[in-house]
């Protein structure tokens, strides 16, 4: 029989970012459900916050360059062109977010309350 974190794994296979290594951090007991592990599928591990401030970062840097000929360039391939780092950053964000709105992830996080 399947373990309830086993079906939320197998449900939430993202395009652009997933929970990473959820199983493995509740039963060692290092999960932290407002902060989980993300993997950016491409770019790397980040928690949560650390990726909202790479983001944030990212979208800063490009816009300083603004004053510069190449700077308008620079914004126009991080906001446009398809599969750019920071336009699948934001992306993976946005569908951690949606993974972490379900049911199943819901119900993970309180029974791994419970447990503790």
């Amino acid at each position: 029989m399947a373990k309830w974190y086993d079906k939320l794994n197998e449900a939430t296979k993202n395009k652009y970012a997933n929970i990473y290594q959820m199983k493995e951090e509740i039963k060692s007991g290092k999960f932290d459900p407002k902060n989980p592990t993300i993997s950016v599928i491409g770019l790397g591990v980040y928690n949560l916050k650390l990726l909202e401030k790479v983001i944030k970062r990212d979208v800063g840097k490009a816009l300083n360059d603004l004053g510069y000929e190449s700077g308008i360039n620079n914004l126009m391939y991080h906001l446009y062109k398809d599969k750019s780092p920071l336009q699948s950053k934001i992306k993976g964000l946005h569908e951690v977010y949606q993974q972490m709105d379900t049911p199943a992830y819901k119900r993970a996080v309180t029974l791994y309350k419970r447990r503790k």
